[in-house]
Order: C-alpha cells, then sequence, then structure tokens
C-alpha cells in the first residue's frame, strides 16, 4: 500500500465517507482519487481543499509523517465531573466545528455535519451561560447579510438547546432547505420576522402555516463568534 492510499484510507474511517463523498468534499471525481493513489501523490490544491475542510495537517496530506489530524490537545471534560476546585481554574472542554455553513444571506442548503477539527472553551464559559456541553456546535457564516456584526467567513458557535426566541437575538435558523442566520422577532399576529444588520436586505416574514407545517426551525442561538482572517 502507498503512503498515499494509507492516508486516504485513513481519512474515510476517520470520517465514516467513501471515496465518492471524499471526492465532493475536494471537489473533484472518484477517477482523481483513485489516480492519486496509482501515482501516490494528491495534487497541493486539492490537499488544501480536504485540509481546510475536514481539519487534517496540510503538509501529513502531501509527504506523510507523524502528525495527522489538526485536534485539540486539550481533553474535553464533562462539567459534571470536575470538582468546584477544577471549575474554576481553567479547565478545558472542546466544541466540534463543523463542515456545515449558515449564510448570513439568502440561505444554504444543509449539508451532513461532519466534524473537521475541535475548538477549545474554557468549561466555566459554558457553565456560566447554562450551555450543555454536547449541544453546543461551531460553524461558518457565508455572505454579508449580517454586516457589521457578523462578516462573510466568520464562525459562530450555536447553542442548539436554546430554541426560544428572544426578539433581537441572533439564531441559526432552517426555511424550508435553507439554512440562514438572522435576528428574529416574534410579532405579536403569531408570524417571525428575519431580520439582518445591513439594510440592503429587506425582512422577511416567516407565516404561521410555514411554522405549523415545519417549514420553519430554530436551530440554536448565537452565544459566539470569531472573525477569521482571509
Amino acid at each position: 500500500m502507498s503512503n498515499t492510499e494509507y492516508r486516504i484510507n485513513k481519512i474515510l474511517r476517520d470520517h465514516s465517507i467513501n471515496k465518492s463523498e471524499l471526492a465532493e468534499i475536494a471537489c473533484t471525481t472518484p477517477q482523481n482519487i483513485t489516480h492519486w493513489i496509482s501515482r501516490n501523490a494528491i495534487s497541493r490544491k486539492k490537499a488544501k481543499l480536504i485540509s481546510d475542510k475536514l481539519g487534517y495537517n496540510l503538509n501529513w496530506l502531501l509527504f506523510g509523517g507523524e502528525e495527522n489530524i489538526k485536534e485539540s490537545e486539550l481533553n474535553p471534560v464533562e462539567w459534571e465531573s470536575l470538582s468546584k476546585e477544577e471549575q474554576t481554574d481553567g479547565k478545558f472542554i472542546t466544541i466540534p466545528v463543523l463542515d456545515v455553513e449558515l449564510s448570513a444571506g439568502f440561505g444554504t442548503c444543509p449539508t451532513t455535519e461532519i466534524e473537521m477539527y475541535t475548538l477549545p472553551f474554557m468549561a466555566r464559559t459554558l457553565k456560566e451561560r447554562s450551555i450543555p456541553i454536547d449541544m453546543a456546535k461551531v460553524v461558518k457564516v457565508t455572505g454579508d447579510s449580517m454586516e457589521p456584526r457578523l462578516f462573510d467567513k466568520d464562525i459562530i458557535s450555536i447553542n442548539t438547546a436554546d430554541t426560544r426566541i428572544r426578539d433581537g437575538k441572533i439564531y441559526a435558523v432552517r426555511v424550508n432547505d435553507l439554512q440562514k442566520v438572522k435576528i428574529l422577532i416574534r410579532n405579536t399576529d403569531g408570524t417571525i420576522t428575519l431580520r439582518s444588520y445591513n439594510p440592503n436586505y429587506a425582512d422577511e416574514i416567516i407565516s404561521k402555516e410555514q411554522i405549523e407545517n415545519g417549514d420553519f426551525q430554530v436551530l440554536g442561538r448565537m452565544w459566539w463568534h470569531s472573525s477569521l482572517d482571509d
């Protein structure tokens, strides 16, 4: 088995995906993946895509070696398992970063949730906000409708256990088959307003029928965000 074949097989096992799914992630074809194996080399451009989306070290993808996936060196801990002293001495948990995009625009279609890597957070931060550790997710924002609050390529964490609408707060939502990040406002007539920070985007009204039919779903409330450099 070539080194490249070993690395590709490891990626497939790590994420329980097949060559076709890996090809989709790398914006290529399953035939090209077969070619990588036969010539024992991955193109740098495609390796970079895999690195960005799945969290693997680019040098490992290209050349092999000991280092493989970019994981946090901090071990996850359950809040309930910590002593009172540990709860205040800087213990960390890790939250998965998913290969999912929320549109700050007109919406993106939902994708399979693939965990790319993890980000460390102080355990007491989640405890203070009453966020269950296993209900916090980190995803990427695309588009400009939430500027200047959120920018394209920002990453945000949502609390998927917090779906009760508080007027003026930012939520991840699903409208039909599209996923978005918007300000939510509950109206007196039973409808819900989806509002953007960017004034170039008009309010979107979610009707009572959409809510009753399951065409609208609150996925969780944003509790943290960070800007990524280009």
